[in-house]
């Protein structure tokens, strides 16, 4: 049963990653430690992160925005390295409440402002490494990402498909890591088989509701899912 009600949960997530490009493991997270304990989750999210973002991302490689990419993933790794280290040395959960209520705030503050204010280059690029930061201590810098990616990829296809190919990457690290460390362990591995076709349809039934969502629709989602971010961070850190 507790399987079941995590493939389910899986499945939503996955559906609206592949809408929006991000916020698919956050959501299923929280079920997944409950149902499965936070170790097993965290294997098996990583690497349906990666494979889901990966096809997403193949499936649409035109629409990846080389430039921004690699900026991402340079300032971000480096950062998110930092981040995993500074994770060894001191308790820093408190800090995850604080980003937790940021992003809310930022969240409610866009959807009643929708009037988006273009923040200079420089305070683009301390978001950018305060993600990877974030990502390295908590996994959960994608919310200061998708600040960053709302004013530098203004297409809603750009936007998807460049941030599941930064995810695909991130994943695969992680991933890397957990598989190094033993924790894909034969119930891990059962769970993994099964997601592979749910992400696969989550994937093509989450890119056809995509076409057809507008330009402004799509940044109010992103702005609603943000919020959701925000509050799942606060409810469970």
């Amino acid at each position: 049963m507790e399987k079941a009600l995590f493939l389910a949960a899986f499945f939503f997530a996955y559906t609206v990653q592949a809408i929006t490009g991000f916020a698919g493991n956050i959501f299923a997270m929280p079920v997944g430690t409950t149902l499965l304990g936070l170790e097993s989750t965290v294997s098996i999210l990583n690497a349906m992160g990666f494979f889901a973002c990966g096809l997403l991302t193949a499936l649409n490689i035109k629409s990846v925005n080389w430039r921004e990419l690699g900026k991402i993933l340079g300032a971000m790794i480096v950062f998110m390295v930092l981040g995993i280290w500074l994770d060894t040395l001191v308790p820093l959960h408190i800090l995850l409440k604080i980003y937790g209520v940021i992003i809310v705030i930022i969240g409610i503050k866009n959807l009643a402002v929708p009037q988006q204010k273009f923040m200079p280059e420089w305070a683009l690029w301390i978001i950018l490494a305060l993600a990877g930061l974030i990502q390295g201590m908590f996994v959960s810098g994608g919310a200061l990402l998708v600040i960053y990616a709302v004013q530098k990829l203004r297409d809603q296809q750009q936007f998807r498909i460049t941030l599941s190919a930064v995810w695909t990457v991130l994943n695969l690290i992680y991933a890397g890591i957990a598989f190094q460390q033993g924790h894909f362990t034969g119930d891990v591995v059962q769970i993994i088989v099964f997601c592979v076709p749910l992400a696969v349809l989550a994937t093509f039934l989450g890119s056809k509701l995509q076409k057809k969502i507008s330009q402004e629709r799509f940044l109010k989602l992103t702005y609603v899912l943000l919020l959701c971010v925000g509050v799942i961070l606060l409810v469970t850190s």
